[in-house]
Order: C-alpha cells, then sequence, then structure tokens
C-alpha cells in the first residue's frame, strides 16, 4: 500500500511540475492561451448563434403572414386596363387579340399626397418647382 501511495504522489507532483514547466515555457504558455481563447471565442459564438437563431425564430413565430400580406395589399389600388378582341382566323379558329396598357399601382400615401397638392395654391406649386 505504503509503495501505491508513494507511486501516486510521485505522479502527481510529475504532473504538477509539468505543468509549472509549462507555465515558465513561453511557447507552451503561448500555446495554451491561444488554445484557451479560441475555444472561448468558438462557444461564444456558438452560443451567441443559438441565442439569435431562438430570438429570430420566436419572431417569425409570432408573425402572421396571411395578415401581413392583407394589410399590404389592402393599401394599393391597381389599375389595369385591358381591352381583348376575339375573331376568327383564315382557318376558323378564334383567335384574341390583346391589347395592354401598363399598370398603375399606387398606396395610400400616394393619394394623400395627390390630395394634398390638390389643395396647394398653383403660384405656391410653382415657386416651390423653382426652388
Amino acid at each position: 500500500m505504503n509503495d501505491d501511495e508513494d507511486r501516486e504522489d510521485r505522479n502527481r507532483f510529475k504532473r504538477f511540475g509539468d505543468q509549472l514547466s509549462g507555465f515558465l515555457d513561453p511557447e507552451s504558455a503561448l500555446r495554451r492561451g491561444q488554445g484557451l481563447v479560441s475555444g472561448v471565442t468558438s462557444t461564444t459564438k456558438n452560443e451567441i448563434t443559438r441565442i439569435v437563431g431562438a430570438e429570430v425564430r420566436n419572431f417569425l413565430d409570432k408573425m402572421d403572414i396571411a395578415d401581413l400580406a392583407q394589410q399590404i395589399v389592402a393599401g394599393l389600388q391597381v389599375d389595369v386596363q385591358m381591352t381583348v378582341k376575339f375573331s376568327r382566323d383564315e382557318n376558323g379558329r378564334t383567335q384574341p387579340e390583346i391589347t395592354k396598357s401598363e399598370a398603375n399601382v399606387k398606396t395610400s400615401g400616394d393619394e394623400d399626397e395627390d390630395a394634398e397638392a390638390d389643395e396647394t395654391d398653383p403660384a405656391e406649386a410653382a415657386d416651390a418647382a423653382k426652388s
């Protein structure tokens, strides 16, 4: 038993001595420091990524995409003008002839600006255009 205890004590002292010599050796200490810093950095990066991912997921889970799309579309006014004329070709098949103009899209904010522009004095509008 005594030999085993002596052997364990020597092994402990040897490990402790190796650790101390590692502290005293500048290159070894630098490598250990780099290893510690890179380990902490990697762990921190992974933790931040996990936290941000969880927050984004929680935010998106609370959003109602269908409701948001309805709100966006409700604020739009789309004017589309198209003329479709059907005629027969020389083989007797019906051929559509489509003429269309460019679509105009307005938001509710555009209508407010148009109304404000109509209410301004023409002389003031001309002065504003000059400056």
